[in-house]
């Protein structure tokens, strides 16, 4: 059983069309779309905007639906250089850039308890991932660093390359590696390019998201295919 979380609708509207005999099942106010694609179990979630929901909904995949995997699929901003609109960041590792202990001691970043910055994605899901996109998109491996805050300064950009060299920010994919680590389930996260994550993101967001979006659950549909 592969399970998929995306953000938003826009994340998530095409791969549950191509889903066949779907139940539907509402806990904690997100909905679950369990069926088959491709001939393949899936459960499929749009978890809302954050890191809480993300990190509830991937609790629930686990807990409740018991899938073997999780992948985050969705759009984010560009941090490297060189990354562009609708190029592809296939995860490598998440941190979570707005965990801040450094008052007592700690790394920015650094997670109490797990004693981790980085949560290393599945290599095979990575690798398996980055077959799946083919043609579709440009792509590249990296850090994806999430925090509950849309990026639109390239102040906080150049902050995120300088301390976790990352390739791409999100809103959520931080969480999800968070609890799929504590849970020891493997994941994996595609994240599609919809805007620089500085003080051109507010327009650009609206233009590319969709756009961005299309990409990434292209690449989620190949990559069940293929299981």
């Amino acid at each position: 059983m592969t399970g998929i979380i995306g953000a938003m609708d826009v994340e998530v509207e095409a791969i549950k069309s191509a889903m066949r005999d779907e139940e539907v099942k509402i806990i904690s106010e997100i909905p679950f779309f369990k069926g088959i694609i491709h001939g393949n179990n899936v459960v499929l979630a749009r978890c809302g905007i954050g890191k809480v929901n993300a990190a509830v909904c991937a609790q629930i995949m686990i807990s409740v639906f018991g899938v073997d995997e999780i992948i985050n699929t969705g759009v984010a901003g560009a941090v490297a250089h060189g990354i562009k609109q609708n190029d592809i960041v296939v995860a490598e590792n998440f941190v979570q850039h707005d965990v801040d202990t450094s008052p007592i001691g700690d790394p920015i970043g650094f997670v109490s308890t797990i004693n981790k910055i980085y949560f290393e994605a599945d290599k095979n899901i990575a690798a398996r991932l980055k077959s799946a996109i083919g043609d579709k998109a440009r792509s590249v491996a990296g850090t994806i660093a999430t925090g509950d805050q849309f990026v639109a300064d390239k102040r906080i950009t150049s902050r995120l390359r300088e301390l976790f060299n990352a390739s791409a920010c999100d809103m959520e994919g931080g969480a999800i590696a968070h609890v799929c680590t504590l849970a020891g389930v493997p994941f994996g996260a595609v994240r599609c390019i919809s805007d620089s994550a500085d003080e051109n993101a507010v327009m650009d967001y609206p233009e590319f998201a969709a756009k961005a979006a299309a990409t990434c659950s292209a690449t989620v549909l190949e990559y069940i295919r293929n299981l």
